[in-house]
């Protein structure tokens, strides 16, 4: 396994560890994060939200792994990369998707969403939104209010009996 794999392994487990984080009063995480496997090759995680009813709400995330630390701006960005190709990609998923920064050495991990006319690379992440408790809320909601109210039941199919 070479230094570039061991990154990103890690930052996966990173990624996952901040997603999972037991920070509810009710002693649960907001999110349970299943690992999609290399053989996925747009996203890392299909995360789940705990709690919000029978439907299941979800959300798509790829990670993104780094040493190469933060730009010198105002406000630092993440020096992560996210090809043109997946972008274009995680926009016609029907489903929120999201791009998990990792600051490898740092372990911290940030979020930022990939949704409506995105079309271009990702040159660098905004840290604006950490993976922490007040942050893993709001997306919790976020992504909730993204499915309540769509009809998620399948209303025929050519496959019957």
């Amino acid at each position: 396994m070479g230094k570039r794999d061991f990154i990103g392994n890690r930052g996966q487990s990173l990624a996952h560890a901040r997603l999972t984080e037991l920070c509810r009063t009710n002693g649960l995480p907001y999110f349970d994060a299943h690992f999609l496997g290399d053989k996925c090759p747009t996203f890392d995680f299909l995360v789940e939200l705990v709690g919000a009813g029978e439907r299941s709400p979800y959300f798509f995330v790829q990670v993104k792994a780094t040493r190469e630390g933060f730009t010198q701006a105002n406000l630092p960005r993440l020096k992560v990369k996210v090809p043109k190709s997946d972008v274009r990609k995680m926009v016609l998923f029907r489903a929120p998707t999201y791009v998990v920064g990792v600051d490898e050495p740092g372990e911290r991990a940030y979020i930022i969403a990939v949704y409506g006319t995105m079309k271009q690379s990702i040159s660098s992440m905004s840290t604006q939104h950490p993976l922490n408790p007040t942050s893993l809320k709001l997306l919790w909601e976020e992504v909730r209010d993204y499915w309540r109210g769509r009809n998620m039941h399948q209303g025929k199919s050519c496959f019957v009996n």
